[in-house]
């Protein structure tokens, strides 16, 4: 296995180690099999219940959207503060800035929601007692 350096935690000398045979293997992230009949998205809570139809749907639900990445239009920090950190942009990158923040924006609002608002009715007819043929 030789002498291959590992490290973890959030960083420093004191996460770095060596791997040797008593070192768990490493195992790629897969996605888990839903085994139950029901699935739960958002953080909890009996009405983030869904029964599972579809397990594509079912990854769709459970799947969470990253935001969008903003950049400071102005005047700004950064690191953790002080005046040696506050950084004041030229007026071509507030121009950039704006540009990409209207673009960051303009894509949150237009992605295709059809599928939260399928799982948004199936969720209320559980709880209202209503099967899907119902209306």
């Amino acid at each position: 296995m030789g002498n291959e350096a590992v490290t973890y935690g959030r960083g420093g000398a004191g996460n770095v180690t060596t791997k040797d045979a008593k070192s768990p293997a490493f195992k790629p992230e897969t996605t888990p099999t839903l085994k139950s009949s029901h699935y739960t998205t958002g953080r909890g809570g009996t009405g983030n219940m869904a029964r599972l139809d579809s397990t594509e749907e079912a990854r769709r639900a459970q799947d969470v959207d990253v935001p969008g990445i903003t950049i400071p239009e102005g005047v700004h920090h950064t690191g953790r503060g002080g005046a040696a950190n506050l950084y004041k942009p030229t007026e071509e990158e507030q121009k950039e800035a704006r540009a990409h923040n209207a673009k960051v924006r303009s894509d949150s609002f237009n992605k295709d929601r059809s599928g939260l608002r399928v799982l948004a009715d199936k969720a209320k007819d559980t709880l209202t007692g209503k099967s899907s043929g119902e209306s």
